[in-house]
């Protein structure tokens, strides 16, 4: 089975470029690029996107699970495509089925935090505009957040977007990544749970704290 440094390896040489105009394109160094071709080094998953963008090709080949670099371009189905379909007997020619592929992450923590998730695997949604926004979602675990993002949810987030106080959004405190309202009180930062189980957490000025995106979609598992 192929890896992610086989791949880069390959899908660079058949573009005819070298490392450093890829790392020009994707906005990194060229020593970079070397060190993840080497696989002494593995990429972000952001970057794991942008790589596929740049290529023109599926995750699931740049992870060397696959061997077809593009499935739709190769006039053929996604997985999630043929499940679908067998799990209805609605005619998909006649219904809407404009969507958006995005990241979809292990985990993100509704709770006491968790670490961060790797990537699972790119999923269709619904609804969402093509505007060039980022959107990537996330499975939520832990209850701190119910009734309104239960527990086994996923999270549709926005990313680079001003979270608004009183706004639920996904943030990362301390090496530890949340889904919390945001609140602004007196000047103070705080997280609050819905689930009153669970107490806020104040961020401090000497905290680490990454805004990660809003939250604009939940989807719940029937």
């Amino acid at each position: 089975m192929a890896e992610i440094k086989d791949r880069i390896v390959s899908l660079r040489n058949e573009k005819n470029i070298t490392q450093s105009q890829l790392a020009e394109e994707l906005n990194i160094s060229p020593s970079a690029i070397g060190m993840y071709e080497q696989g002494r080094r593995k990429p972000s998953n952001e970057l794991l996107e942008e790589i596929c963008d740049y290529f023109n090709v599926d995750m699931d080949y740049l992870m060397g699970r696959s061997d077809i670099k593009n499935r739709y371009q190769a006039g053929l189905k996604y997985d999630w495509e043929d499940k679908k379909q067998e799990d209805s007997n609605i005619d998909m020619n006649t219904v809407n089925t404009d969507y958006i592929m995005i990241p979809l992450y292990e985990s993100i923590s509704a709770g006491y935090g968790a670490s961060n998730s790797e990537f699972i695997e790119m999923i269709p949604v619904f609804g969402l505009k093509k505007n060039g926004t980022t959107y990537f979602a996330v499975k939520v675990e832990g209850d701190s957040m119910e009734p309104k993002i239960p527990n086994g949810s996923t999270i549709i987030i926005k990313k680079d977007i001003q979270i608004e106080s009183g706004e639920i959004g996904a943030f990362n405190l301390n090496d530890e990544n949340f889904v919390k309202q945001k609140k602004v009180v007196k000047d103070r930062l705080i997280l609050h749970s819905f689930n009153l189980a669970y107490e806020d957490k104040v961020v401090n000025e000497f905290d680490d704290f990454i805004e990660y995106g809003k939250v604009v979609k939940v989807m719940i598992d029937l």
